[in-house]
């Protein structure tokens, strides 16, 4: 299978193209990106690093994109310091609409990884303008998942590799972490008020910290570790459960409306939706942020 990476040129996407291309189960990576010089630097020393996996990096632009089986979006505009992801909105939003006339004209059957934030609100706004089924359209939101193991394990001081779970809902400050349903070496993990207490001060306060720093960058080390887990898993057809933004019409009771839940993903996209049983409380919290997120989606003229 091949890929494209839109915005190839930027940290998210040159990043998890070389974490993909180390693997070696793509056959070719095509870089895309108006910035012509630096993605070709890209090709050059990328195609150098990945060369023993098998896996081709070349330089592409959207006619290119027809024998793609994934393609991947991270195009945007110019990181800056931000209070919330929803401020991206109305920067990308001039990027996304021309960029999807373009992979509608040159590559209908693909499954598209959407990066791009504010993600839920742009992968529901790319199912629309595409018309493709929305099987097909995978938001990333991987990392709030990630991050959420991560905290675990730091405050309980249980490996990493051990902890299962998933946060679901809105990527960024709409998260909603599923407590009930964590596990430790495959066991029911049962956390105090007070760990869970701070469990949600250290993921609230991540993207706080991160923004102060000021540096004009976006996560990309975490974010390319869990985008390739992502692109694994559609390049490999494996049904791993992950958790995706993914465009939802009555699923759980909520319609058209996307964020973040458990899906199985496979060659075609999303195989099955694996949304657990929800609390009341979790419930609520849920229709509170899509609720929101829909004020703002008929906001948006397409």
């Amino acid at each position: 299978m091949k890929m494209a990476v839109i915005g190839g040129a930027g940290l998210l996407g040159s990043t998890s193209a070389f974490m993909a291309g180390l693997k070696g189960y793509l056959e070719e990576i095509k870089l895309i990106d108006i910035k012509e010089n630096l993605v070709k630097n890209h090709v050059l020393d990328m195609g150098q690093a990945v060369y023993p996996s098998g896996t081709k990096i070349s330089y592409g632009d959207y006619s290119d994109l027809a024998d793609c089986g994934i393609i991947l979006l991270t195009a945007s505009m110019p990181e800056r310091q931000v209070a919330d992801r929803m401020e991206y909105l109305w920067d990308n939003m001039k990027l996304i609409k021309p960029i999807c006339e373009k992979i509608k004209a040159n590559c209908p059957g693909a499954v598209l990884i959407n990066a791009t934030n504010p993600v839920d609100i742009f992968n529901y706004i790319i199912w629309k303008l595409l018309g493709w089924d929305r099987s097909k359209i995978l938001g990333f939101n991987g990392n709030d998942t990630y991050r959420l193991k991560w905290a675990v394990s730091k405050v309980t001081g249980k490996d990493f590799k051990d902890i299962g779970g998933f946060c679901i809902g809105e990527h960024g400050n709409g998260t909603v972490n599923l407590y009930d349903k964590m596990t430790c070496g495959g066991e029911k993990l049962d956390l105090t008020e007070e760990q869970i207490a701070q469990i949600e001060t250290i993921t609230k306060n991540f993207f706080i910290e991160f923004q102060s720093l000021n540096s004009g960058r976006t996560s990309g080390w975490c974010s390319a570790v869990n985008i390739e887990e992502l692109i694994e898993a559609v390049a490999t057809d494996s049904g791993k459960v992950l958790e995706c933004s993914s465009v939802l019409l009555g699923e759980y009771g909520f319609d058209n409306v996307s964020f973040g839940v458990p899906v199985s993903v496979g060659s075609d996209g999303i195989k099955s939706y694996d949304m657990p049983s929800l609390t009341e409380e979790q419930r609520k919290r849920l229709e509170d942020i899509t609720g929101a997120m829909k004020k703002t989606i008929e906001a948006i003229e397409l």
